[in-house]
């Protein structure tokens, strides 16, 4: 999945939810009163944040890559190894700022919107997005 449309965007929130069914990451951005940007993590196993700034923080770069279900996983996801259990692949999502954020979970989608028009895109692992950088 490519996420390079929404470098130099800013980060408007982030809201994680977790309870005994499901666990889910909204990370919401914004590019101007019409532009935002919605990214939705399902089935998160890792959540890292640095603490934002009050006004929102620049996004710099979007990184996703694919933590396969079986094999190696890229030298850069090595401090991950203890979420690996093979029972499923696993996306691993790195907003990098000022501030960063990095979100690992079963899958992703996102929604953007520009004025009137809506598009969503979804991509569970390993159906042909590897790693995007902006």
């Amino acid at each position: 999945m490519d996420l390079s449309a929404y470098r130099g965007y800013f980060l408007d929130s982030v809201v994680v939810q977790a309870d005994s069914a499901a666990s889910t990451a909204r990370i919401s951005l914004t590019s101007g009163a019409d532009d935002t940007a919605v990214i939705e993590l399902l089935g998160v196993v890792h959540v890292r944040m640095d603490s934002p700034d009050a006004g929102g923080d620049f996004i710099d770069e979007a990184v996703v890559g694919d933590l396969p279900r079986t094999g190696a996983w890229p030298a850069d996801a090595q401090h991950l190894l203890h979420l690996h259990n093979n029972d499923s692949e696993l996306v691993w999502l790195k907003l990098i700022g000022p501030k960063g954020i990095e979100v690992v979970a079963r899958r992703i989608a996102t929604e953007h919107r520009n004025g009137a028009r809506s598009c969503m895109n979804m991509n569970p692992p390993h159906s042909g997005g590897a790693s995007a950088r902006t």
